[in-house]
C-alpha cells in the first residue's frame, strides 16, 4: 500500500513510522520548516516539505498512484481541503481525516470524506481507559448517523434509583438499548426499575452525553 501523510506532528509521525513498520510506502508532507528537516532526519526523503491543501505538493508527492490519503494537521479545514482534492484532482480511492471539532463529523462524511478519525473521542477513550471507576465508557460511534453507543453505571446516590424507565426523561436523540443488572440482562421495557450499580447502553450523540449523564447519575 502507498499511503501519503499529510501533517507530520505527535500523530502523522507516529503513524508514518507504524506504516513504515509493517511494510508500507509513505511519504510525509509538512509545512513547517524546522519539523519537516526533524522528521526527515529521523525518516530519510520520504519527507515533503510543502503545503499539503496544494495541488502542486500533491502532485509531487504522487497522489495520483496513493491508496490511501491521511489528512492529520491541526485545521479541520485543511483537512478536508486535502481529502477533497486528493478525490476530485487525483482520484483518490480512499481518504481519512483527523477532526478536532466532532460537529464536523457529519458535513465531513456528507462531502464525501471515507474515514473521519475523532480527535476528541480518542483523548475521552484514553481518559476512560485510565480511569478506574469510569461513569461513561464509549463502545462504538456509528460513523454514518453520528451517534455513539456508550455504557454507564447507576451510582447508589443516582435520582433515577428506584424509577422505572417510563418515569427517566431523557435527552430527545438519546436511546437506552440494554439494561444489565446482576440477573441479567433486560431489554428497556417501560416498568423496568433502575437500581443501584446498573451498566445501561445507550445510544446518543455527542452533544448530548453530557445531559444523558448528568440525568442518570446525578443526585436529587
Amino acid at each position: 500500500m502507498y499511503a501519503v501523510i499529510v501533517g507530520c506532528g505527535r500523530i502523522g509521525f507516529n503513524l508514518a513510522k507504524a506504516l513504515i513498520a509493517v511494510g508500507h510506502e509513505v511519504t510525509v508532507i509538512e509545512d513547517d520548516q524546522y519539523r519537516s528537516q526533524k522528521i526527515t532526519d529521523e525518516l530519510g526523503s520520504m519527507v515533503i516539505q510543502g503545503d499539503g491543501s496544494s495541488i502542486t505538493t500533491l502532485k509531487v508527492a504522487g497522489v495520483s498512484r496513493a491508496d490511501l490519503v491521511i489528512a492529520v494537521t491541526q485545521s479541520d479545514e485543511v483537512n478536508l481541503a486535502v481529502c477533497q482534492m486528493s478525490k476530485a484532482v487525483f482520484n483518490a480511492p480512499k481518504t481519512m481525516a483527523l477532526i478536532k471539532n466532532p460537529a464536523h463529523a457529519a458535513l465531513f462524511r456528507l462531502l464525501g470524506i471515507d474515514s473521519v478519525i475523532n480527535s476528541t473521542h480518542l483523548i475521552i477513550s484514553n481518559i476512560e481507559e485510565e480511569t478506574p471507576n469510569r461513569p461513561l465508557v464509549h463502545l462504538l460511534n456509528l460513523q454514518r448517523h453520528n451517534m455513539d453507543i456508550v455504557a454507564l453505571s447507576i451510582p447508589p446516590d443516582a435520582a433515577v434509583v428506584g424509577q422505572p424507565l417510563s418515569q427517566i426523561d431523557l435527552p430527545p436523540n438519546s436511546f437506552i438499548t440494554l439494561v444489565v443488572k446482576d440477573e441479567g440482562p433486560f431489554l428497556p421495557e417501560e416498568n423496568l426499575v433502575i437500581k443501584a450499580g446498573d451498566d445501561l447502553i445507550v445510544v446518543t450523540i455527542t452533544n448530548e452525553e453530557q445531559a444523558l449523564y448528568e440525568i442518570l447519575t446525578g443526585v436529587e
